[in-house]
Parts: C-alpha cells; sequence; structure tokens
C-alpha cells in the first residue's frame, strides 16, 4: 500500500478498463474452507469480512483484504493473517473507490473514553475490551474524512449493529452510498441517502454479497 499523503492509503491499481469486482462476507465465525471457498470461486479484486471470524490460526489468501474484527476476534492470529484491519483508516484504489471500516463492537463503557484514558483509570485493557470500540476510533474517522476533501464515502463497514449510538456521528458525516453490517436476518433498505445491508453470517447463502464497480465518483 502507498500512503497519499497523511489522510488517505492510496492502494495500487487492481482492475482495468472492464470494472472491479468486491466480494463482502459477513461474520467468518471460523468456516474457514467457506471463506477461502468463496474467494476462490469468486476471484474478487477486493475481499472485506466482518467479525468475528474466530480463526484459530493466521488465514492467508492471495487477494487484497481487509477486515473488521469482530467480538471475541484473537488480535494475534488476525495480525498474522493476510488480510488489513481496517482500524478507521481511509482507503482509496487508483480506480477511484473510497472506503474505510470501524473494528471492534460497541460498549457502553469503552465508547466514553480513549485507550490512554481507559488505562489511566483502570490500569490495562482487559481481555474482553480489546475488540471494544474506543471513543477514538470514531474520532478518528471522523477528523481524517473531514481532511480529506472527500464528498461521502462509496462504502463503510462495521462489525456491530448501526443503530448503536457510536456511529451516528460517523454515518452523518461520512455519508456512505453503502453501509455493510452484520445481521442475524438478511436486510437491504435504504436509509437516506445509503443502502444499508445487513449480512449474515458468511456460511449462509445470504451472507454474501458481490459488487461491481464499472464507474466511480467520490468526489
Amino acid at each position: 500500500m502507498v500512503s497519499s499523503g497523511s489522510d488517505i492509503i492510496l492502494l495500487p491499481k487492481l482492475k482495468g478498463d472492464v470494472g472491479m469486482e468486491i466480494l463482502i462476507l459477513g461474520p467468518v465465525k471460523g468456516a474457514v474452507e467457506r471463506f477461502t471457498g468463496l474467494v476462490e470461486v469468486s476471484q474478487p479484486d477486493i475481499v472485506i469480512t466482518i467479525g468475528p471470524h474466530n480463526f484459530k490460526e493466521p488465514v492467508r489468501i492471495s487477494k487484497t483484504w481487509f477486515y473488521c474484527r469482530g467480538e471475541g476476534d484473537s488480535l494475534d492470529v488476525l495480525s498474522k493473517s493476510s488480510g488489513t484491519d481496517f482500524l478507521s483508516r481511509l482507503f482509496r484504489t487508483k480506480e477511484g473507490l473510497t472506503f474505510s471500516g470501524i473494528s471492534g463492537v460497541y460498549n457502553p463503557s469503552t465508547a466514553k473514553f480513549t485507550r490512554a484514558e481507559w488505562i489511566k483509570i483502570k490500569g490495562k485493557i482487559g481481555k474482553s475490551k480489546l475488540n471494544a470500540i474506543f471513543r477514538e476510533d470514531v474520532e478518528a474517522l471522523v477528523e481524517l474524512f473531514r481532511r480529506s476533501g472527500l464528498k461521502r464515502l462509496d462504502f463503510l463497514v462495521i462489525a456491530d449493529s448501526p443503530e448503536k449510538p457510536i456511529f451516528r456521528e460517523v454515518l452523518e458525516v461520512t455519508k456512505p452510498r453503502y453501509l455493510f453490517y452484520p445481521s442475524s436476518k438478511y436486510r437491504k433498505e435504504k436509509v437516506g441517502d445509503t443502502v444499508y445491508v445487513g449480512l449474515e453470517d458468511a456460511v449462509s447463502p445470504k451472507g454474501k454479497y458481490i459488487f461491481r464497480f464499472d464507474r466511480i465518483d467520490s468526489q
């Protein structure tokens, strides 16, 4: 990956003039064979996964892969896998596609604090809070987006319900064309100018979504 300035991470050119395909999967939940099989069959340019992944050991695929950590995900295992944690960063392909994701799940306690503040109060971040969303996870993305000059994101990925209050400001500021999140039942609906897509677990036929971007205009 090549950084474009300090705000947006620019990805290498992924496709020519025939369009770009993105495979987005709902919670993998340990279904490694299902995950790798879908990637092999679909042959997308980019793979996006939503946690929890529940991998017992590192997983490597040959495609460009981004993920949002879910509850219970092992940071050590995922960090040794070939994917890239969104970590509230902004990404843009040379084709013009812009996207981001927020790793972790909402916790009413941690949402009020930065990690530094939490450690100062509690002494450490306990194992149960490692995949919790802290205040800086949201503030970082909001600040990056406001500095970027973008009018809206093409899509945003989260690992929790969009109804959780911590996502309100992010959605209002980034105005994503599409929002992907985990759901017990597949949902696709338009809320304002954003298409909300709730994906079932990856093992379900309704646990995957394939995009084809022929023309992107995010500016």
